[in-house]
């Protein structure tokens, strides 16, 4: 039998535990950044109704990852995919800040993409090496809607935009002030189901 030099093993501790600690790291470090989803107002709510309490842009990739959750199961779509891309979808913004269209189209489209990709990196240099491709992958299926989970994300999160309008409207929020909201959704929603159900609660609004 070949027994470890006592000393030899304690080396070995003392590495496991080095990589330990920079994994916990990372952790907080990651948590740091993702927390300012926190703190980042939804822009287009803050400049058109001025509220003083404004959703912020993880209320919404939370409300979004729950309406992922629950349609995914009843679809029976592929609901991990799902969640990390709902996720994933405004992670970017922890960086950029939340972009209304207006802010966009100020910029111009290649600052806003260059913007996004270095945020995007920054990001991705958190997660362990090994798997900075996959969600590097995701990223971009989100964006060219190359799979019918990527597409739901898209379509929800314009859906979860209008639960949010109706609940501002039955706080009191004029109905004109939420208009341009329920339109903007109307042109992206094209999945029968989620547009009767967009109708409705247009109709309800």
């Amino acid at each position: 039998m070949t027994y470890l030099h006592f000393e030899g093993f304690l080396g070995i501790v003392a590495r496991f535990a080095v990589r330990a600690e920079i994994g916990l790291d990372q952790l907080v470090q990651f948590w740091k950044l993702a927390a300012r989803l926190k703190a980042e107002p939804r822009r287009g709510w803050l400049k058109q109704l001025r509220l003083q309490r404004n959703e912020s842009v993880a209320d919404h990739s939370f409300a979004l990852s729950l309406l992922c959750l629950f349609e995914g199961e009843r679809r029976g779509y592929n609901v991990e995919r799902l969640l990390k891309l709902a996720l994933l979808h405004d992670l970017e913004e922890a960086i950029t800040g939340d972009l209304t269209p207006q802010d966009k189209e100020s910029r111009g489209e290649n600052v806003v993409k260059t913007q996004k990709i270095s945020a995007r990196e920054q990001l991705l240099s958190y997660f362990p090496q090994e798997n900075q491709r996959a969600y590097r992958d995701l990223w971009s299926e989100l964006e060219n809607k190359k799979s019918k989970e990527s597409q739901l994300v898209h379509e929800l999160d314009k859906l979860e935009m209008v639960l949010q309008a109706n609940e501002y409207a039955r706080g009191g929020i004029e109905a004109t002030k939420l208009k341009e909201f329920y339109e903007s959704s109307m042109a992206v929603i094209k999945d029968p189901k989620l547009k009767r159900l967009l109708d409705e609660i247009s109709s309800g609004s």
